[in-house]
């Protein structure tokens, strides 16, 4: 099968998973990730990359889904890490991954300082997990592009605002995190940011880069999900899905910005 379709646009996507629980449900005893619906939607949508959050970990570090979407899809280039223990099942970790239609080289996470923020819900207590980034290369077009899965904090369960000066230490360290490559117009930094307000990481225009949804709500009526793009490609096209997860499954398509280049097989 021709899977390097020439001609068509780049197809991105970023989705929280939820660790594959459904957003009505409550807590299990095990893991029940909705494994059937990711690899239909990644499949009908033809993605071509695809950046995870709240993915489901065992306590190995071992994915059940992403190997799922590696066996049943075209995305079998996958880079994953693990950030925290898991919100929902016993033993289990929760994570960050990119998967892709094309190889990936040089892997790396980083960590982002966590605030320590604790608070009580329903008469339990909460702290904040440890969240954070992995990022990949993948070679399109003649271009080395840089693809980064983040998951932010959610100031907001902790009735906090992110944009709180105790919180700046937090931003700058995932601007810093993304500019340590140079190369701002290759980037592709897709994710949960947990607050529709992009310039707390691309103040004073130290990244110059896009949103791709443009204030689109992503998670009940906010908008805390993004693709943010650098100028070496040029967006053709979004689109905001709703699924099993609480938040939208979010997808942009992408060209060079050149016109030029070609796609190479995986």
């Amino acid at each position: 099968m021709d899977v390097t379709r020439a001609g068509d646009p780049l197809t991105v996507a970023t989705w929280n998973l939820h660790e594959g629980l459904p957003a009505a449900g409550g807590r299990g005893a095990g893991p029940e990730p909705a494994t059937d619906e990711v690899v239909r939607l990644l499949t009908d949508r033809r993605v071509d990359i695809a950046a995870f959050q709240e993915v489901g970990f065992d306590a190995g570090g071992g994915s059940e889904l992403l190997e799922e979407v590696r066996r049943r899809t075209e995305l079998r280039h996958v880079a994953a890490r693990p950030l925290h223990a898991s919100s929902f099942f016993p033993g289990r970790l929760s994570g960050v991954a990119v998967a892709s239609r094309y190889p990936l080289r040089d892997p790396e996470a980083a960590m982002l300082p966590n605030p320590r923020l604790r608070t009580e819900i329903d008469g339990e207590e909460i702290h904040s997990h440890d969240k954070g980034l992995v990022g990949t290369t993948v070679s399109l077009w003649g271009l080395d592009l840089r693809v980064v899965s983040l998951h932010a904090f959610p100031f907001h369960l902790f009735r906090r605002a992110p944009d709180e000066a105790e919180f700046k230490e937090v931003w700058d360290a995932l601007a810093d995190e993304l500019r340590r490559r140079g190369q701002h117009d290759r980037l592709l930094v897709c994710g949960d940011f947990n607050t529709d307000d992009r310039s707390l990481m691309l103040r004073a225009d130290s990244l110059p880069l896009s949103s791709s949804l443009e204030g689109r709500p992503t998670y009940r009526d906010r908008a805390y999900d993004d693709i943010l793009h650098g100028a070496a490609v040029t967006l053709t096209g979004v689109d905001a899905v709703e699924n099993f997860s609480d938040h939208r499954v979010c997808l942009a398509s992408f060209r060079p910005a050149t016109g030029a280049g070609h796609r190479p097989s995986p």
